[in-house]
């Protein structure tokens, strides 16, 4: 899970719209999914700040040239489509803060649809928090391509992330299987000196923080 920077707003029209329930501490209007006037704005803006992955398990979900900022114009997107679910991380917001943009991220629609659901989650693996760094939350096993939660946190720590990287789908299968045939191939040229540490890089299009943890892992970097 890479840290997300969701400071961008390309869907200005929503931002205004919900600051304006949100100045005045008001209730928001009823979420309503995809028949909201903002829906595919809100996915759209996400869409660029996330580059185009599920923002949870950095599957790739659409060419980031389909949201890029000529794709917007006076703060709506001019036409998208349907990629991947809109998610609320804290579901329990849902209620009185259906629209909040600080609690949306676009994720993999099995993910959201068999996964995630209304999950609890424990703020631990939230990656557009200012403290959030995956590095410091979590490891990778390039055997397994498993996340687990990171070693050196405290016994309490590691449940609470642990339950995180369950109800976020990070481990969701065939995810895995997409990881290994992602990575392997990749991590291999570069063992054997086929391909630099630079090239490599730019062949990866989606799971990068994998990708990177099997670097530091296999002590290619």
């Amino acid at each position: 899970m890479k840290k997300i920077d969701k400071s961008q707003i390309l869907a200005t029209d929503y931002k205004k719209w919900i600051d304006s329930y949100n100045k005045k501490n008001k209730n928001h209007p009823k979420y309503s999914s995809s028949n909201n006037r903002y829906y595919k704005d809100i996915v759209g803006n996400l869409l660029w700040v996330q580059r185009g992955l599920c923002a949870y398990t950095e599957m790739y979900l659409c060419n980031i040239s389909e949201v890029a900022k000529n794709k917007w114009v006076d703060g709506k997107i001019i036409n998208l489509s349907n990629l991947g679910a809109l998610d609320h991380y804290d579901s329990t917001l849902k209620t009185t803060k259906g629209w909040e943009w600080d609690n949306f991220f676009v994720i993999h629609s099995d993910v959201n649809s068999k996964i995630k659901r209304d999950k609890k989650v424990n703020y631990q693996l939230k990656p557009d928090l200012d403290n959030y760094s995956p590095f410091d939350f979590l490891e990778y096993d390039f055997r397994t391509h498993y996340f687990y939660p990171n070693a050196t946190k405290s016994i309490k720590d590691q449940n609470l992330i642990k339950d995180d990287i369950l109800a976020l789908g990070l481990n969701y299968q065939p995810i895995i299987d997409y990881r290994r045939d992602t990575i392997n191939p990749i991590i291999d040229e570069v063992s054997l000196g086929l391909l630099s540490i630079v090239d490599a890089r730019k062949k990866i299009n989606k799971f990068y923080t994998a990708f990177e943890m099997s670097l530091i892992s296999l002590e290619l970097v």
